[in-house]
C-alpha cells in the first residue's frame, strides 16, 4: 500500500466530504474514535478489509482510498488488444502459454492464454489465477441477474486496491 499518512489524509477528506465526525465514522465501523484518529494521522494503516469497510461507509472505492489511479487504456482496435498482449508478455513474474486448437486436428477453432497458477518462475500467476476464478464467478452472477453492475464494480475496485502494489517489472532483456 501507499504511505499510511497519504491513506489517512484520503480517509479524512472522504469523511469530511460526507459531513461525518470521527466519532460517527468510528461508530459505523465499530471502532473507537481514537482508532479513526490513528488511521487519519497515518499512525496505523488499516487492513484491506477495514479499508473496504471505510470505503463503503464513505461512498468511495477502496482503490481511491489507497490512491490507486486506474490507467485509461483505450482498446478501440484489435491492434490495441494485440499490443497489450505483447506488453503483458514482457513482464517478469507472469508467464502464459498460448493454446491453439484448429481444424482439422479438432472440430473447435479456439485459442486461449493459459496462466499456470503453480508456475515457480512466475510468482504472480497464482494471484492472477485466483483473481480470474473470482472474476469468472462475479461476471457470471452479473450476467445471470444475480448481481448488479454496482456490486460488480465495487468488487472489482476492491480487487484493484488489493493488488495495487504488486509490481510487475520488465523481464531482463526487454
Amino acid at each position: 500500500m501507499n504511505n499510511g499518512s497519504d491513506i489517512g489524509n484520503r480517509i479524512k477528506e472522504a469523511r469530511k466530504a460526507q459531513h461525518l465526525s470521527q466519532t460517527e465514522l468510528a461508530n459505523r465501523l465499530g471502532k473507537t474514535m481514537r482508532t479513526v484518529q490513528k488511521y487519519e494521522s497515518g499512525e496505523i494503516e488499516p487492513s484491506i478489509g477495514v479499508l473496504n469497510e471505510i470505503a463503503n461507509n464513505l461512498n468511495i472505492s477502496p482503490a481511491e482510498l489507497i490512491g490507486y489511479q486506474k490507467k485509461n487504456i483505450t482498446l478501440n482496435t484489435l491492434s490495441d488488444v494485440l499490443y497489450v498482449l505483447n506488453e503483458l508478455n514482457k513482464k517478469a513474474g507472469l508467464h502464459f502459454n498460448i493454446d491453439v486448437n484448429r481444424p482439422p486436428k479438432t472440430e473447435e477453432w479456439s485459442c486461449s492464454l493459459k496462466f499456470m497458477g503453480n508456475d515457480e518462475i512466475a510468482e504472480n500467476n497464482a494471484d492472477l489465477c485466483l483473481f480470474l476464478e473470482r472474476y469468472a464467478d462475479e461476471r457470471e452472477s452479473l450476467e445471470q441477474g444475480l448481481s448488479n453492475k454496482d456490486r460488480f464494480n465495487h468488487w472489482f475496485e476492491t480487487e484493484l486496491a488489493y493488488y495495487a502494489n504488486v509490481a510487475l517489472p520488465d523481464k531482463k532483456g526487454d
